[in-house]
């Protein structure tokens, strides 16, 4: 590996030795190390080859692009904002911010111009980054004309501004950035301050305006060193990265890291079509969110149940894998075939899932929310090891994982045992169920805590303890011998009119699994009985109906309005997913409310980085609400 792993016995408090100070120092010291061996790997336009950048062209790229950014006026504590998705023009604006002592502040391409003149407005950075003339031209839309950075803005692409900020903003495109920066032959002093402000990210949002998280070099490079030369990843290795790098689990993990350890990192271009890319580029390792993987459950089932053949073998092979698991008692790493009937179902059924994905994966791993303990067993009996962590953008993320204690040690219900030079405690005191005395909120201390929420010390006071303990309102609990398990949001948890506690969280992910769910929601809070949510499949929903002998004709309005249809795929989902020891009697829904629509960004259901926005939800379908409470 490129690095050893840290010792357990070592101190957290900063860096020491020959540790990274800051994130561009990291990138410096992997440019040396790896110089002319691959970095990154994209695809410009579709239709078009994959191009790469070694590490030496991508240090060159982002020594370039910091003095660019010298040259309009950003110096140390300023703030350079990013509306870009993920690219290496991203990668290099965030390292040569880094390398002047600025923070990056980074926005999603997808969210609405009102978000991005709040954010603007709040971090108030010195220029401003923008992916095309869309959204520069959602800017000019939405900007006053006093809101704009004072150094301007810089625009990617080869196309020549549609509409221009007011005067006095002055437009940069990209390539003569670069061009400047490349000619300008001075040094610039590399920022060494692992407690400077490295990067202000936005949190989603769903209760108000975001909150900008302000994280340090050495609250990133913490976590970064923590997991470095734990897991198989080797100078070399390709991953397959698609997480958005605005929000804290990619840009730590999917880019970091992958530069800390010499892989080559190689852009996903189409997220609609992960597994071709991934046949491609067969990536060593692949980190996505619980809804990757739960379409991936989704899509394999549902090809296993295609035949009599296929239900036939594809069970063969489930029976010998959770056997051979079974008998070599581990949860979440994968155990080799043994035996002539192991090895031939292998060869036949789960070689060819893995070969969707490369084929040369050695190590999956999830976070940003709950992964289903079924999901994960199946991902194991595939054949890849399956990893779920815990974090948030105030931790940096990483709070615990699986996987990083060692082969055999991971633990399915659980988030694994806290890393190392973190701390975890649960406050039992702000959790009241009778039922569950054991479980609390989750405190977290630790070098990869934030310094706070920007310009919000009231905010920032009341996550913050007076012996620098971050309150994350995560409901959780310890085993005795230190592994982690996170229940359920502190505020999303509601009480029943009997009394009884609701943890939704758990439960939504769990119906997730259903081929007939795409999006739910589950609420019930003073009520006598809980009730759903549910934006249907509505191509698999119209099959089961067909199946079922009911009508499913008109519009996907009509059909989801239809008293019988709701009433039917209740009844399919009781049976089938709401069923014990995961769903308690009083969880289980009596109410099933449809909805046709998506939730998406532009319709303000979900944030950028996909968390329902339940206010709007619930105000949106209120009449029906209404009604059930009555």
């Amino acid at each position: 590996m490129a690095w050893d792993r840290q010792s357990d016995s070592r101190q957290w408090e900063n860096p020491e030795g020959d540790d990274p100070r800051t994130l561009y120092q990291m990138l410096r010291t992997s440019v040396e190390k790896f110089g002319d061996s691959p970095c990154f790997g994209f695809i410009q336009q579709a239709g078009m080859p994959r191009i790469h950048l070694t590490y030496n062209e991508f240090g060159s790229l982002a020594e370039a692009v910091a003095k660019g950014l010298k040259s309009k006026g950003v110096v140390a504590e300023d703030r350079v904002a990013i509306i870009l998705d993920n690219s290496v023009e991203w990668a290099a604006l965030a390292y040569a911010a880094n390398g002047l002592g600025a923070a990056y502040t980074a926005m999603y391409t997808n969210q609405h111009g009102k978000e991005w003149a709040y954010i603007l407005a709040d971090a108030d950075p010195k220029i401003v980054a923008v992916a095309n003339t869309e959204i520069l031209d959602k800017l000019c839309e939405n900007l006053d004309a006093d809101a704009w950075p004072s150094s301007g803005v810089i625009l990617l692409g080869d196309e020549e501004p549609n509409q221009l900020p007011p005067e006095g903003v002055e437009v940069t495109m990209w390539t003569q950035l670069v061009s400047e920066g490349r000619s300008d032959s001075n040094e610039f002093e590399i920022a060494d301050d692992p407690f400077a402000l490295s990067t202000l990210i936005y949190t989603s949002g769903t209760t108000g305006n975001p909150k900008g998280v302000m994280l340090t070099n050495w609250n990133t490079l913490s976590n970064v060193l923590c997991v470095q030369g734990v897991f198989e990843l080797y100078p070399g290795d390709k991953n397959a990265a698609f997480l958005p790098w605005a929000h804290s689990f990619g840009s730590t993990f999917d880019l970091h890291w992958m530069i800390r350890m010499g892989v080559h990192i190689n852009l996903i271009s189409d997220l609609t079509r992960i597994a071709d890319e991934c046949i491609e580029i067969k990536p060593a390792a692949l980190l996505a969110v619980p809804r990757v993987w739960n379409k991936f459950y989704d899509r394999v089932n549902s090809q296993f149940a295609a035949s009599g053949v296929k239900r036939f073998l594809s069970g063969k092979a489930r029976k010998s894998a959770q056997k051979r698991i079974q008998k070599a008692g581990v949860e979440c790493d994968a155990v080799p075939p043994s035996g002539f009937f192991d090895k031939l179902y292998d060869k036949i059924i789960w070689k060819k899932v893995r070969a969707r994905f490369g084929g040369n994966i050695r190590f999956c791993m999830s976070g940003a929310a709950a992964l289903s303990p079924d999901v994960a067993s199946f991902i194991q009996m595939v054949g890849f090891n399956c990893y779920e962590g815990y974090g948030l953008t105030e931790t940096a993320p990483l709070v615990s994982a699986n996987g990083w204690m060692g082969k055999g040690l991971s633990r399915l219900n659980t988030v694994g045992k806290v890393a190392n030079g973190v701390r975890v405690e649960i406050d039992t005191d702000a959790w009241d169920d009778p039922e569950r005395p054991d479980e609390g909120e989750i405190i977290v201390y630790g070098p990869n805590v934030m310094k706070g929420y920007w310009n919000k010390p009231e905010a920032t006071a009341e996550v913050i303890m007076e012996d620098g303990g971050f309150r994350t309102g995560d409901l959780g609990k310890l085993t005795s011998d230190g592994y982690l398990s996170i229940t359920g949001r502190v505020k999303s948890q509601f009480k029943l009119e009997n009394g009884k506690y609701v943890s939704p969280s758990s439960l939504e992910e769990n119906l997730k699994l259903s081929p007939l769910v795409e999006q739910c929601v589950l609420d019930g809070r003073d009520m006598r009985h809980t009730f759903l949510i549910v934006h249907p499949s509505m191509d698999a929903l119209r099959a089961k109906l067909k199946d079922a002998g009911i009508a499913a004709s008109g519009d996907n309005e009509a059909l989801c309005n239809d008293q019988g249809v709701r009433d039917w795929l209740l009844e399919h989902l009781k049976t089938n997913n709401m069923t014990a020891p995961k769903w308690k009697g009083y969880e289980i829904a009596r109410h099933l409310i449809l909805d046709p629509n998506e939730w998406t960004t532009d319709n303000d259901m979900l944030t950028p980085s996909m968390k329902v926005k339940l206010r709007n939800l619930l105000a949106k379908h209120k009449d029906e609400i209404d009604n059930i409470s009555s």
